[in-house]
Formats: structure tokens, C-alpha cells, sequence
């Protein structure tokens, strides 16, 4: 399966477009008509109906993600992605491709640390059987000690390609881990393998149960049908699925970092990069919006702050990255560079320093502002214009906080943001104490200290 990001920071914008049952979004180009059912059995059911296009996007969206997790069964979450697609008594091992893509439907899914998403496109004639696959799978997915091994080993190869042989892969993991000292956030959405090897058969069993079931769950459906008939359908499939009373989520609060968290990485790369994190505040919070536009101002393309200084004046770095991401629970604002040639990170590092501090001691201009949210709302404007992408905002926010309404003044709080807001995150969260930082150095080679531009060549 492919492992997508959580969609994350500037994600909630577009929720602007959720401010009633109906609405027409003139302003933005869209037109939207969200209708929401919830079935006896406790399953959400959230429909926009649009025959733009021949095309349904179909989204099933579980409120369960590595967070619900602990030491001993991490990576359980994700294997589940795997192993949902290994058949029913009704519909075997690889029937989603041979009987959907083969008639042209795209089917996928991926895991984050707070949910876990399946989703289909396809031409609207396929839309019952997809509801019977995706209902049949729900109610009756086969569990066998023959299909933990085989996707366990799936999964074992997919950590060595995503983190074990990756370098950079090894220094996120490394940066969450450091990051966080009891949150669930801490370890990685794969797993570990000393964990995913303990796994038994019954411990998926438990899992499915309490997490794979209505209540837990949500469809989304966006495109080309009748939201009447649609119903009448899903009702057909999901209505003899047993209701079971929904899992209450028990996370450990993380406590405030009072000190600088650090740790160096070696491994065969080429020059030094390395990757730093700052704890920050969840989505459901207004800090978020400004934290969004922080970055933005910071890292978004070749014109903002961080690179014009670290690439373009200095000459110190092959890039630079950094983003809010505010997750379900507090996340971290992270920031990650690569350098040049054999120059140290420290060189970076402290050129961040000092970019950070000029925003926390100076105000932004009200121009920088204008064009952040301008970006954003443009980006994400362009990624609800398809019918997965819309489905994708709507399913992010119901799993999130059930009321896919929540946020309808999300825009209304972006354009509010204000230099003083922008200084204000920066001086709260961007500080030496709060910061935890990773550092990948290439084995056997001793880093130069450089301060001028140039003077590497």
C-alpha cells in the first residue's frame, strides 16, 4: 500500500466551505451539497453529491492510527492496511484489484498516527460492488496465522526501504522518538520490528474488533450518484453489521520539554543534513493558524526567509525545509537542511537561530502575512477541486473531531492572522529548550567549519 502524510497544517483551511448543510461557495468556484446520515450501527456516512465528472471517490475513514497503540504492539495499526486486503469467505485474497482496478478504479489506502484511510475511484456502475467489498470486508475479513506472515514480511521490507537503508527515514524516526518521551507519537507509524514480529493472530482479532467497526468509522462519498439511492444501498450493506460501543482513546499527555534534546546519526551519505523539531500545539487550537503562516513566510519556496538565507546568500545549504504539523494532539513544528559539501550542520543550525530570532523580535510584514494565506488558501482550493481531494478535507475533519462543520470559519481565522500573532507563535514555541534535534553525519568524515560564502570551493 502506499503510506501517505498525514495531511497536515494548512489542511484545515478549506473547511471554510462546511459552514452549512448546504452551500454554495461562489466566492472559491466550488459547489458543495454535504448531506450526513449516521446508519443504526453508529457508522457516519457524509455524501457530496456532484455529476461534474463520471467519477465517485469512495473513502472509508477509521478512527484508528498508531496513537491507539502501545510498546510491544506498535506497527499493528498499519499492518492492518495490509492485511484488509487479503480477502473475506465472499471475496478472496487480491479481489479489490482483480475486480475493481481491472475495470479501471484506483484502490489504495494508507496510515497516519491518528487514523487509517481505504478509498477507491471509479465510474459510478461499480458503486454497489464497491460497498459490498468494503461492507463484506468490515464484517467478515478472514484472520489466519497464514496471513500474518505473509503481510508481516511485507511490512518487514517496507521499514527496510522506508526507514532501515534510508537515511532520512532513520533520521525522522530518530527525531519523533527524541521528540517525544511518553506520548504515543513517538514511535513510528511501521513499527518496530522487534514488536511487529511479537504480533499474534489474536492480537489482530482483539484489534479488528474493538477498532473495525461502525462506530469507529466513516464513509465519505464524493461525485456521481443520488444521495437517496446511495443510501438505500449503503443501508443494504452496512445495516446487519452488529453495532459495538466505540474505543475510548487514553493518551498520556506529554509534558513540557524543559531542555534541548539532541542526538547525532553516521551513515554513508554525502554531506551532512540534519532535522529539528519544536513541540506546538494540536489542530483544534487557534495558535495553529499562526503557526501555519509562520511557516510559510519561513520555508515555502526560493522566496521565503530561510532559504534566500541558508541557499541564495550564504551558500551553506543544497535546502531547506520546515512545516507546523498539528495533528490531533499537540505536533511539532519541524525544520530539516542538507548541506554543502563537508560544511557542518552547526552552520545551518545557527542561521536558523538567527532567522527565528529576527521574527521573534521584529514584527513580520502585514505584506508576508497577505501572501502566506494567499498561498495557502490557493493550494488548497486547487486540492478540493477533485473529488478525492474534497473527500480527503471532509474525511480528515470528521475522523478528527466528528463534525466535519467544525472549522466553517477556518478562512475567517486565517485572514485574521496578524504579524503580532506571527511573533507571538514564534517567541511561545520556537525556543532552544523546546527543541530537539537530530544530526546526520557521513561516516568517517570530519565536518568543516565554514562561515563565508564560497569559501568551501
Amino acid at each position: 500500500m502506499k503510506l501517505k502524510k498525514l495531511f497536515c497544517g494548512m489542511s484545515l483551511l478549506l473547511l471554510a466551505l462546511f459552514s452549512a448543510c448546504k452551500q454554495d461557495v461562489n466566492s472559491l468556484g466550488i459547489k458543495l451539497s454535504l448531506e450526513e446520515r449516521t446508519l443504526a450501527n453508529g457508522l457516519k456516512v457524509i455524501m457530496v453529491e456532484d455529476h461534474t465528472v463520471p467519477i465517485v471517490s469512495y473513502q472509508t475513514w477509521f478512527r484508528v492510527g498508531s496513537v491507539d497503540e502501545h510498546p510491544g504492539l506498535t506497527g499493528i495499526s498499519h499492518l492492518f492496511e495490509h492485511l484488509m486486503f487479503k480477502g473475506t469467505p465472499k471475496y478472496g485474497a487480491k479481489q479489490f484489484f482483480q475486480q475493481l482496478e481491472a475495470k479501471g478504479a484506483e484502490v489504495n489506502a494508507f496510515t497516519t498516527r491518528d487514523y487509517t484511510v481505504y478509498y477507491e475511484s471509479f465510474v459510478p456502475d461499480l458503486l454497489e460492488k464497491v460497498i459490498d467489498m468494503e461492507s463484506d470486508r468490515l464484517a467478515n475479513l478472514t484472520l489466519s496465522d497464514e496471513v500474518l506472515n505473509s503481510e508481516r514480511n511485507v511490512v518487514f521490507e517496507e521499514r527496510k526501504m522506508r526507514t532501515d537503508n534510508s537515511p532520512d527515514g532513520r533520521m525522522q524516526e530518530a527525531l519523533w522518538q527524541l521528540a517525544y518521551q511518553f506520548h504515543p507519537y513517538r514511535w513510528p507509524v511501521i513499527g518496530y520490528p522487534q514488536d511487529l514480529v511479537r504480533i499474534t493472530t489474536a492480537d489482530l482479532v482483539d484489534y479488528f474488533k474493538s477498532h473495525y467497526q461502525p462506530a469507529n468509522a466513516a464513509v465519505i462519498v464524493v461525485g456521481d450518484f443520488k444521495v437517496d439511492g446511495l443510501m438505500k444501498t449503503i443501508k443494504k450493506y452496512y445495516d446487519p453489521i452488529p453495532a459495538r460501543a466505540r474505543p475510548k482513546r487514553d493518551i498520556e499527555k506529554e509534558p513540557d520539554q524543559r531542555e534541548e534534546h539532541r542526538l547525532v546519526l553516521r551513515d554513508d551519505v554525502a554531506s551532512e543534513r540534519f532535522a529539528e523539531a519544536y513541540h506546538v500545539t494540536s489542530a483544534d487550537q487557534d495558535d495553529s493558524y499562526a503557526l501555519d503562516v509562520l511557516a510559510n513566510i519561513l520555508f515555502e519556496g526560493t522566496t521565503s526567509r530561510a532559504y534566500r538565507n541558508l541557499v541564495e546568500e550564504r551558500d551553506i545549504a543544497m535546502g531547506v525545509s520546515g512545516s507546523a504539523f498539528t495533528p490531533s494532539y499537540p505536533g511539532l513544528f519541524i525544520v530539516s537542511a542538507t548541506m554543502k559539501g563537508k560544511l557542518s550542520s552547526e552552520l545551518a543550525e545557527k542561521a536558523l537561530a538567527e532567522e527565528f530570532k529576527k521574527v521573534q523580535t521584529t514584527l513580520v510584514s502585514d505584506e508576508e502575512v497577505k501572501v502566506a494565506v494567499k498561498q495557502l488558501s490557493v493550494q488548497l482550493v486547487d486540492s478540493v477541486r477533485t473529488f478525492y481531494g474534497l473527500g480527503n478535507l471532509i474525511g480528515i475533519v470528521q475522523t478528527m473531531f466528528n463534525e466535519p462543520r467544525r472549522f466553517a470559519d477556518d478562512l475567517n481565522k486565517y485572514l485574521k492572522v496578524t504579524p503580532a500573532d506571527v511573533q507571538r507563535v514564534a517567541q511561545k514555541y520556537l525556543t532552544p529548550n523546546n527543541r530537539s534535534v537530530v544530526t546526520l553525519v557521513p561516516n568517517r568524515v570530519e565536518p568543516t567549519h565554514v562561515a563565508e560564502k564560497g569559501a568551501h570551493r
